[in-house]
């Protein structure tokens, strides 16, 4: 058995419906997973969280878009041929307070507003969770699925046997979309933004959003200087649409509403400058010593939320562990993780290799 192709592939943040997503690069990615370019005992593809921005965009407008059409129904393809498992980020249900609590009800909620469309198939409740870990249960090499972590390790509610893996018996390899380490002061003030976006149907507010965030913090800009005729003539230049058409489009929405949103970005941009990945390995230490849960097994950990790719290496809970973050295909070079024989994990670019 050939121990140098994957067995796994996990990718995060993919973002469709964004501007910048990475759309044709992931729909390569796809393709090459299809065409059984990364061997032919690959078993499961694992999206972390933010495959869709429900933030930037909503279902009707989301599903008639050509790329992503061909990324749903590549993924049907996939989904014939091996396991395809969805965690959920904070780009499609909101993550405030009691997240593990209301994680049944957010998730349920996210799958109604796909059910009875032309992908049905790809949003099926038992494909979805919050957590894996994947270890040796009753002798097998498995991905265990959990909703909540009060069910870690002992009720998974769904599980995948993956061949030839022979993981050690002490191998543990905690899975998280990653919002679950945001510290608390955080979750409560850009949650809360995250959530009202999700909730609401008005393009204009998820449009405006989509531009500071992507257009503006995300290259590094200031804030205070945009103002509203910035953002309708920057538009007009990334849509390639005339400024009468954008200015149509934003018809409704009002200065307080285009201010209100700048003001809640600054929050936005500090999150943003606080994501690096020495701010999360603080943060996923503290998630993983929680003395309410007990992680003293987990020695690695793949996550994604903060589009930093990289490896970081760290003793919690009196053991060494390895930190992946998948990084993501949005304004930085797309990267994924590759779980090979004995849970080794590669952190690779697409199409560059970064580590491995």
């Amino acid at each position: 058995m050939n121990e140098i192709n994957p067995k796994i592939i996990t990718a995060s943040d993919i973002h469709l419906g964004s501007l910048d997503s990475e759309r044709d690069l992931f729909i390569q990615f796809l393709r090459k997973i299809i065409n059984g370019e990364f061997g032919n005992e690959l078993q499961a593809l694992i999206l972390l969280g933010d495959f869709i921005d429900l933030c930037t965009d909503i279902p009707e407008t989301l599903l008639k878009r050509a790329k992503v059409q061909e990324i749903f129904n590549l993924l049907i393809e996939i989904k014939k041929k091996m396991s395809l498992i969805y965690m959920l980020g904070n780009h499609e249900i909101p993550v405030t307070r009691d997240y593990d609590k209301k994680f049944n009800r957010r998730k349920e909620k996210f799958l109604a507003k796909f059910r009875n469309r032309d992908f049905n198939e790809l949003f099926t409740e038992e494909i979805f969770c919050q957590y894996i870990i994947l270890k040796k249960w009753n002798n097998n090499d498995m991905i265990l699925m959990y909703t909540t972590r009060d069910q870690i390790e002992n009720r998974p509610v769904n599980r995948v046997k993956i061949e030839g893996l022979n993981l050690d018996e002490d191998y543990a390899c905690l899975m998280l979309h990653g919002y679950q380490c945001d510290s608390d002061i955080y979750r409560f003030f850009v949650g809360q933004l995250w959530k009202s976006l999700i909730s609401s149907n008005k393009f204009e507010i998820k449009e405006t959003y989509d531009y500071f965030w992507n257009e503006v913090i995300k290259n590094g800009r200031k804030i205070k200087p945009i103002t509203y005729g910035t953002m309708i003539e920057e538009l007009a230049e990334l849509k390639n649409i005339s400024r009468e058409s954008v200015v149509s489009l934003f018809s409704e929405l009002n200065i307080l509403e285009f201010n209100f949103i700048k003001s809640n970005m600054r929050v936005m941009k500090k999150w943003h400058h606080v994501s690096k990945a020495d701010y999360y390995f603080d943060e996923i230490k503290r998630f993983l010593e929680d003395d309410d849960y007990d992680f003293s097994k987990i020695n690695h950990v793949i996550y994604g939320h903060s589009h930093h790719s990289g490896i970081a290496y760290g003793n919690i809970n009196n053991q060494r562990i390895e930190i992946i973050n998948d990084g993501a295909w949005q304004h930085v070079q797309p990267s994924y993780v590759e779980i090979l024989s004995k849970g080794k994990l590669n952190l690779r670019a697409f199409p560059n290799t970064i580590n491995s």
